[in-house]
């Protein structure tokens, strides 16, 4: 039988220990939140950052020519170029349309011109197989990049693309309709993936397509990656 000294002796041993206990719970509750601070700072200053719909998606940290390699070597615009005015839809082209300089460039791959999300994937009765992809900038503005004409999409929607993946290759639009070729535009508003300027038949102004659409080539010339992109691309 404990003597009364010793159940006081007792409760103080134990009601120290609690106190230990829970400082330790205490520290180590700490010492989370700051890891996770730190982590939450380099996830989002070292390559990734939180999209328009709270999705993490990496940063768009630079842009690639879709075509060739990095700089599109050995491909030029040999259809319409951005804001050439199109007689074969009547209205002002909104991209550019890429070809090798030799031709013959059915089934070349196409690649994602910087990190993003895919957005949509599908296959448009006028301009067939499309990839439309979502960029996040560094300052969180979003920029959208649509690649048609497709022969293969190689992607899907909602995956997470990174600079030089491989995401399609070269076709002829639907049913052959064209002569194959990449289309290519780089847009600044969220559009439907085969969305054109015209409506209801009516072309666009010039004022109203540069709303909505930039020169895919003068925006990436000035946008090329930094020399050593933290995010694994594919070159």
């Amino acid at each position: 039988m404990k003597t009364p000294f010793a159940l006081i002796g007792s409760y103080k041993v134990t009601m120290w220990g609690e106190r230990v206990r829970l400082w330790v719970i205490l520290l180590s509750i700490v010492v989370t939140c700051v890891l996770l601070v730190e982590y939450t700072a380099d996830f989002h200053g070292e390559g990734y950052i939180v999209g328009p719909d709270g999705l993490v998606v990496p940063v768009a940290d630079g842009f690639d020519f879709p075509v060739g390699n990095r700089d599109g070597e050995g491909w030029i615009i040999s259809g319409y170029a951005f804001l050439e005015w199109s007689y074969h839809s009547n209205s002002w082209h909104p991209g550019e349309d890429w070809n090798t300089i030799e031709g013959n460039d059915f089934g070349l791959p196409v690649y994602a011109v910087a990190h993003g999300r895919v957005i949509d994937s599908v296959w448009n009765s006028a301009m067939g197989h499309i990839v439309h992809i979502e960029h996040v900038l560094p300052d969180g503005s979003q920029l959208y990049s649509q690649y048609a004409h497709l022969n293969e999409r190689h992607v899907e929607e909602g995956e997470i693309v990174y600079r030089r993946q491989r995401i399609g290759t070269i076709g002829a639009g639907p049913r052959g309709r064209f002569a194959s070729h990449l289309h290519f535009e780089l847009r600044t508003e969220k559009l439907a993936p085969n969305a054109w300027p015209k409506t209801g038949g009516q072309a666009w102004g010039l004022d109203e397509v540069l709303n909505y659409w930039i020169n895919p080539s003068e925006f990436i010339a000035a946008h090329r990656p930094p020399a050593h992109s933290v995010l694994p691309g594919y070159y």
